[in-house]
Order: structure tokens, then C-alpha cells, then sequence
């Protein structure tokens, strides 16, 4: 029995290490966040170590570079053995400096984008009221999903790749503590969640549609959702729903329901990142923001989901911090990377 593997990371903020759009696509030896100045060298080669070590066959990317040449400039260079890639590349066209990208192994898969017609209840704005003033508006993508096609011995399987609107609000801990200006800070959080959950939305009437003309679909919807199990502050007294509930999919349609992909991890390792939160005065609070959601199609079939195979890859992740990856040279990325085995 055949099997891969498929995982998603967010690089976060790959483009830091390039050159101006304007010039040929390089390496900066050095790069600004955070205040600090950074190795290049070293930041990217901890990401790659870190993407060697899950060895997925295919490869959602979140906060890839801005450019083509950029992303193939960093798999040339890390993600190589004896010359040659070891995975092919798409890159999306939206996003600004945080595109997404699909990266995939052509000896394991076959793959190719997604027509816009083929997605095209993906494409342009939509009607949505995302800040809470009761008028619905046009609203589009922050980063419009990139959907690739591929073909896994024999089989179809379609990839969604999401970054969803970020809930960071600019000054956000400065706003909430201080009681003169924490209802600005409230209306900003809502403005940003509203916008996630929209964006969700419209991803899971998209599904609807997909699952309706064909019930054995077989989709993986992955990425930084910016969200995750569970409701947050505002989720709980404003909102009373999450994002990722959203997109799951409804009990009342338990045949078009999809499975998160980390349920059977152990529930103190279920997290991909860690935060200081202000508002609920928690810090390195531990949070499931990176999701493989699989469609009803994979729990059976000819291509399905390998029991237990959900993993957060810590062990890997950890390997590559210096200092607790305080500086962002000394950490592969800000994000654990999720991984599921599907076998045919």
C-alpha cells in the first residue's frame, strides 16, 4: 500500500529575505524584524532543515516570498540534493509580501493550478457585512486560496491553501490596557474576526458546491487559519462561533462534514504556536492556528487518510531553535508545521 504525505508550515515572512521586487531575485546576507538584525543564511537555513526533516510529499506554504524567482532561488539553494529540486512550486498572485505556495515532490504527484473557471465561486468579492454596522458591503480575499489539482497514484486529490485575515490589531496590547482606548481595540478584534470568518465562509460555500456535483470529492483544505478549536474572548461574548467551526461544515449535512486532520493528536501537544495573550492575561499561551481539514471522500476510498497519522511535528520544530528562538534567526519559523499520510 502506497502512501504520502502531506503537511503545511508558515514560513513566516519569507520575503524579508530578499532583494527588492525591483532587482534580481537574492539573498539579503542580512535582514531587519523585530527590531533585530538577522542572519539570512541562518533563518532560511533553519527553515529548510525543518522542511528536509518532515519530508512531505506535498507542501503548503504560508508567507512564501512575493515572487517566483524568489521561491525557486530558496529551493535551489535548501531544497536541493546533488543539483536538482527536490519539489516543483506554485506560487499565488495575491497576498502582497505574504503569498502562498504549494510545494510538491513531481516524482510522488502530479499537479497542476486550478482554472479560474474551475474556481471561480472563489474569485472577486462577495456581499458581507465584515465590521459590524448591519450594511452588507463588497468584501474579497486577503489572500485569494490557491487550489491546485493533483494526481496521486491515479487518484484525484485537490488542494485548497488558505491564509486567512490575521486577528492582530496594530498596538493591540497598549490599546486593551489602557480603559480609555479598549473599545477601540474590541471594534478592530471584531473587524478582524468578522473578516476570518467571512473568508471562511465563502471557502465552505465553495465546498458545498464541490461536494454536491461530486460526494466523493477528495479535498484537503489546509493552511493558517488564524483561528483554531474553541472560542476565544471575543468569540465567546461578541461572536459565539469560531472560524474553523465554519469550515468544517454542519452537523445537520454530516455527509459533507469534514475531519481535522491533528484530532488524534494528544490533546497538551495540539498547538502550532505560542503567544503571549493580553487579553485573557495568559502568557505563552498555546494555540492551534495550522489545520489539514479532510474531506469526507478521504475516510474512504481509494485514497484515504492513514489512521493516527495527524502529527504536529514539535520534535522537528525544535530541533532547529537556538535560545528559544527568541530572534528569528534563531527559529525555523513562528509556526509548527501539521502533516497527514494518505495511502492508495
Amino acid at each position: 500500500m502506497a502512501k504520502i504525505k502531506v503537511a503545511s508550515i508558515n514560513g513566516e515572512w519569507m520575503n524579508d529575505w530578499f532583494t527588492p521586487d525591483a532587482q534580481a531575485a537574492a539573498f539579503r546576507p542580512e535582514f531587519t524584524r523585530d527590531g533585530d538584525t538577522n542572519n539570512t543564511a541562518s533563518t532560511a537555513g533553519r527553515l529548510a532543515a525543518l522542511i528536509r526533516a518532515v519530508d512531505a510529499d506535498v507542501l503548503a506554504l504560508e508567507e512564501a516570498p512575493s515572487r517566483p524567482a524568489e521561491l525557486q532561488v530558496f529551493i535551489q539553494q535548501y531544497l536541493s540534493a546533488g543539483g536538482a529540486p527536490l519539489y516543483s512550486a506554485f506560487l499565488s498572485d495575491t497576498g502582497g509580501a505574504q503569498k502562498l505556495a504549494l510545494l510538491y515532490k513531481p516524482g510522488a504527484v502530479q499537479a497542476r493550478l486550478a482554472t479560474a473557471t474551475e474556481i471561480q465561486d472563489l474569485l472577486g468579492p462577495w456581499h458581507a457585512d465584515v465590521d459590524g454596522d448591519a450594511l452588507i458591503e463588497d468584501y474579497d480575499f486577503t489572500r485569494t486560496p490557491l487550489v491546485v489539482r493533483l494526481t496521486v497514484g491515479g487518484h484525484a486529490l485537490e488542494m485548497i491553501v488558505m491564509h486567512t485575515k490575521s486577528s492582530f490589531v496594530n498596538q493591540g496590547a497598549q490599546l486593551w490596557n489602557d480603559p480609555a482606548r479598549r473599545q477601540e481595540y474590541v471594534i478592530q478584534a471584531l473587524k478582524a474576526r468578522r473578516r476570518n470568518a467571512t473568508e471562511c465562509m465563502r471557502v465552505r460555500d465553495y465546498l458545498d458546491k464541490r461536494l454536491a456535483a461530486d460526494r466523493g470529492a477528495n479535498i484537503i483544505v489546509c493552511g493558517d487559519l488564524n483561528d483554531g478549536p474553541g472560542r476565544d474572548y471575543f468569540e465567546t461574548h461578541y461572536l459565539a462561533h469560531n472560524t474553523v467551526d465554519v469550515l468544517i461544515g454542519s452537523a445537520y449535512a454530516p455527509e459533507t462534514v469534514f475531519l481535522h486532520a491533528q484530532h488524534d493528536v494528544a490533546v497538551n501537544d495540539r498547538y502550532t504556536a505560542v503567544f503571549d495573550d493580553f487579553v485573557a492575561n495568559e502568557p505563552n499561551r498555546k494555540l492551534l492556528l495550522d489545520h489539514l481539514l479532510l474531506s469526507p471522500g478521504l475516510r474512504a476510498g481509494g485514497l484515504r487518510r492513514v489512521a493516527d497519522s495527524g502529527k504536529v511535528a514539535h520534535v522537528e520544530y525544535d530541533a532547529q531553535l537556538q535560545h528559544n528562538g527568541r530572534r528569528r534567526d534563531e527559529r525555523p519559523c513562528d509556526h509548527r508545521p501539521v502533516s497527514v499520510q494518505l495511502q492508495y
